[in-house]
């Protein structure tokens, strides 16, 4: 169940429980302890990954998007979308 104070805002998304992350030269390295699975996050990851790490909506990873890479938020929702939809397929991540 997400939780959101009102009905227009977007739920909170954090990793799950038991996902460590270090970063690595331009790079995040994550270890799924729950599934022993590794991965490592690309340099447009690494950007939005520390935002998921404390607790980010998908407007704030655009916005982040936007900021960083000077790209017009269309292209940023959709980037931040595949993003989230990645996390989520992988279990990485719950809405808080």
């Amino acid at each position: 169940m997400s939780s959101v104070s009102r009905a227009d805002e977007e739920p909170v998304l954090r990793l799950k429980r038991g996902v460590e992350w270090h970063p690595l030269d331009d790079e995040i390295v994550v270890l799924d302890l729950n599934s022993s699975a590794y991965l490592a996050v690309n340099d447009t990851g690494a950007v939005l990954w520390p935002l998921v790490a404390q607790g980010t909506t998908e407007g704030q990873l655009v916005e982040a998007l936007t900021s960083r890479f000077q790209i017009d938020a269309g292209q940023a929702r959709a980037d931040a979308g595949v993003f989230v939809e990645q996390l989520r397929s992988l279990t990485l991540v719950e809405e808080a």
